[in-house]
């Protein structure tokens, strides 16, 4: 197959959507713990968790993507991610697998994909017959909430 340059995607499910988030910033995949605190102000910023002995945020994907908050439910899972040295939990609907797209793989996007709200949250999309995964650009999500990874 295409496995020699092939690089791995942690899919999760934001509404029935399917987007893929580059392994490399995944630490570990969560159940959501039932204590997440919720913030005072608009924002998808759901608050700040001690993590693995690290104080850091937890963003609820779901609210930056424009949906409404979601009620509790056992598929939801916390990502924990590190991109530089910024390290934040981001809490998705479902975590559906890791797929491996290879450089000869459909896919399509150059630009960036406006999402839901108003940030442009996605690079590009890998297609095939039968599924669309958009892949998701977490360092733009995170700067329009304010952080900046270094």
């Amino acid at each position: 197959m295409f496995q020699d340059h092939a690089e791995q995607y942690v899919v999760f499910k934001i509404e029935g959507e399917e987007y893929g988030l580059p392994i490399e910033h995944v630490l570990q995949i969560l159940t959501v713990p039932e204590n997440v605190p919720v913030s005072d102000y608009y924002s998808a910023t759901r608050g700040m968790m001690k993590i693995r002995g690290k104080i850091m945020p937890v963003f609820d994907v779901r609210f930056a993507f424009g949906f409404e908050e979601a009620f509790p439910d056992p598929k939801q899972r916390l990502l924990l991610i590190e991109l530089g040295r910024l390290h934040v939990g981001l809490i998705v609907d479902e975590v559906t697998e890791v797929l491996k797209v290879g450089a000869e793989a459909p896919q399509i996007g150059d630009g960036k994909s406006r999402g839901k709200r108003k940030g442009s949250f996605f690079t590009g999309m890998y297609k095939t017959s039968d599924r669309i995964v958009m892949l998701f650009d977490l360092q733009e999500m995170l700067e329009e909430e304010g952080l900046f990874a270094e």
